[in-house]
């Protein structure tokens, strides 16, 4: 194969690991919230903004806010203060924050106790737990603690020590939790603040140490990023995918057999 400098940008390659790949395309995280009847949109001058119907979770595109990107907000009441928050940074690829918010919209339309530590829809294990199992390791970090992707480029980051989550939702302080990744100046990062639901977080970090490639067009990888990653050409036109968690189930069928519950969960 050509080396990747000797291809046109528009080139469609299939990219790994996905947290050097880019951006992506947004319609992954679009296109669930657009089909479902449970959403609804609305367009403004600061971006586009979804409000679930029951109003308690709201997920906006926010391209000219001071970090760009998509910010997700859950309330406890429609009429209450935000209890908890999420914000996907420009950059973050397209198939993390997608997992998040898909999680998001299945667990407001079929029902959140499935997903809670010994339901039916219940993801393997916490954030930690899951990348533990897939090699990313504990690396030592002042006032945090950071488990790293095996090659060195992205990591989980768990923030030591407790602030208010006001803080953290008005960004006075850091999230409990992040990701980052990428390469040099070229990096991205999705904050989470505590009280963040753990069945979407844990699906953003299997989407994260995902070992599968992701479609992007060779001019969308960052340019300091194309040393470190590994593609090879599509062979077929670039299509944005729904990611696992986006499967609809059919709503009247009966819930499957409740799944064994699993042991504490490590956040």
């Amino acid at each position: 194969m050509p080396t990747l400098t000797s291809l046109p940008p528009e080139t469609a390659l299939l990219v790994s690991p996905v947290h050097l790949a880019g951006p992506g395309d947004s319609r992954l995280i679009t296109a669930p919230l657009d089909a479902s009847a449970d959403w609804d949109k609305v367009t403004t001058t600061t971006g586009v903004h979804y409000v679930s119907t029951c109003q308690r979770v709201h997920i906006a595109h926010l391209p000219d806010s001071e970090h760009g990107g998509w910010a997700v907000r859950g309330y406890r009441t429609p009429s209450s203060e935000a209890v908890w928050g999420a914000a996907f940074g420009h950059g973050t690829p397209a198939e993390i924050t997608a997992a998040f918010t898909t999680a998001l919209v299945d667990g407001l339309r079929t029902n959140p106790r499935y997903y809670m530590n010994g339901g039916v829809r219940h993801p393997p294990g916490s954030p930690a737990a899951v990348l533990a199992d897939r090699g990313w390791q504990p690396t030592p970090a002042k006032g945090y603690h950071d488990q790293v992707s095996p090659d060195g480029h992205a990591a989980y980051r768990h923030r030591l020590g407790w602030h208010p989550h006001e803080a953290e939702l008005e960004g006075e302080v850091p999230g409990s939790w992040a990701m980052v990744g990428g390469a040099q100046r070229e990096r991205w990062k999705a904050e989470f603040t505590i009280g963040v639901p753990f069945y979407p977080l844990t699906r953003a970090a299997l989407a994260l140490s995902s070992a599968e490639p992701v479609r992007r067009r060779l001019g969308e990888i960052p340019p300091r990023c194309l040393p470190h990653v590994t593609a090879r050409p599509a062979t077929a036109p670039a299509q944005p995918r729904r990611p696992a968690a986006q499967r609809p189930a059919t709503p009247a069928a009966p819930p499957p057999a409740a799944a064994s519950a699993v042991g504490a969960r490590r956040r």
